[in-house]
């Protein structure tokens, strides 16, 4: 069976320019969300399938990693789901953005997130982590902003009390 190739538009640059660019930063995410190495890189190659897919909805290139953090979320939150329905994984969480914490700080940060819900996991993760505006992450995340207010709130509550705890 020959498979057709999909031609690359003008608005999504070739996919070695976007493993480049997004790859470390989408690969990051994903391992935060789904708490899984080997989830975290499926997630990823599964977005930038999606995204050579439908390059064509991308009209605005500046927002190309907002666009495909949007489609890394929607199928990571789908696939924790549909595993968690399934199979009920051991969690490993292989690497969080620093920002300049130290060794034990980061470790206390990875056995907290563990705790959290998915959906509070993933709106600290793209806001306080990757730096992304209420908006940008209620986008990702297919929410309203006070949904994502909400889940922030809380989740920074549960998180500081068992960093705490830690």
């Amino acid at each position: 069976m020959e498979i057709e190739a999909v031609p690359l538009t003008d608005a999504v640059p070739a996919i070695g320019e976007l493993l480049a660019e997004h790859g470390a930063v989408l690969l990051g995410a994903a391992r935060l969300i789904c708490l899984d190495e080997g989830e975290a890189q499926d997630v990823v190659q599964t977005t930038f399938e999606i995204a050579l897919r439908r390059g064509h909805t991308l009209h605005d290139r500046s927002a190309l990693r907002a666009w495909l953090l949007a489609i890394e979320t929607r199928e990571a939150l789908r696939r924790v789901r549909q595993m968690r329905a399934w199979v009920p994984f051991r969690v490993e969480l292989h690497e969080a953005p620093s920002r300049g914490l130290g060794h034990d700080e980061r470790l206390a940060l990875r056995e907290s997130l563990r705790v959290l819900p998915r959906g509070a996991r993933a709106a600290i993760v793209l806001h306080h982590l990757l730096g992304y505006s209420v908006r940008e992450t209620a986008e990702a995340m297919h929410v309203s902003d006070n949904t994502i207010k909400t889940q922030l709130k809380r989740g920074l509550a549960r998180l500081r009390e068992e960093l705490r705890d830690a």
